[in-house]
């Protein structure tokens, strides 16, 4: 084979490199970045503790029936700062389009409202547990986030949500005149925040 007297005395640049690095292999600049990024995680809750009352939700008015047994938050351990995890939570509320009001955020805590269609409230509510029928017109919940640092960079976030009903009774023989029915929390509104988190940061079992 003849070679041109420009590449015997240039040898060209790709092989003058292989040669002096000879173990050196080409990699994708998509696979360096991919590799060199930091991957957060999350897991599954080691506690979780029931969450006390906010400073707003103290503030609330109480509802003229008690309120049924709250089931335990939503909760997830996530790798990562308690104020970049509540920032992506609003993120995610934002883009979810909620109808929320009531905005509260704090170091370790964000409140909010969060109104519900007749849809909506029957998705996230367990609207048939009630010693009447009532026919509902519209709802809400009072959402609480609540993140704790645990140590090794891990951050605890529980969330939980105390939902109310807005309708009239629809009981023929007794009606009752209230309107605001307390409601127990499906756990629908919780776990979707929770899944955006997971869906965010990658799990681990």
């Amino acid at each position: 084979m003849v070679f041109s007297s420009r590449w015997l005395g240039r040898p060209p640049i790709l092989l003058t490199i292989c040669l002096i690095f000879p173990g050196v292999t080409h990699v994708p600049a998509r696979q360096i970045n991919q590799n060199s990024a930091p991957s957060a995680v999350t897991r599954a809750c080691s506690a979780n503790p029931v969450l006390g009352p906010s400073g707003e939700n103290k503030k609330a008015h109480k509802p003229e029936h008690s309120l049924p047994p709250e089931p335990l938050p939503a909760c997830l351990e996530v790798k990562g700062e308690a104020l970049e995890i509540q920032e992506g939570l609003q993120a995610v509320v934002r883009d979810l389009k909620w109808r929320v009001h009531e905005n509260h955020a704090s170091e370790d805590s964000w409140t909010f409202v969060r109104y519900f269609s007749v849809e909506d409230l029957e998705k996230c509510a367990d609207t048939k547990v009630l010693l009447e029928p009532v026919e509902f017109e519209s709802g809400k919940a009072a959402v609480l986030v609540r993140t704790a640092d645990i140590g090794e960079g891990f951050i605890r976030v529980q969330i939980s949500a105390q939902i109310q009903g807005e309708g009239k009774s629809a009981d023929t023989v007794v009606k009752q005149p209230v309107t605001s029915w307390p409601l127990r929390s499906k756990g629908t509104l919780e776990q979707e925040l929770i899944a955006a988190l997971q869906s965010r940061y990658k799990h681990v079992e």
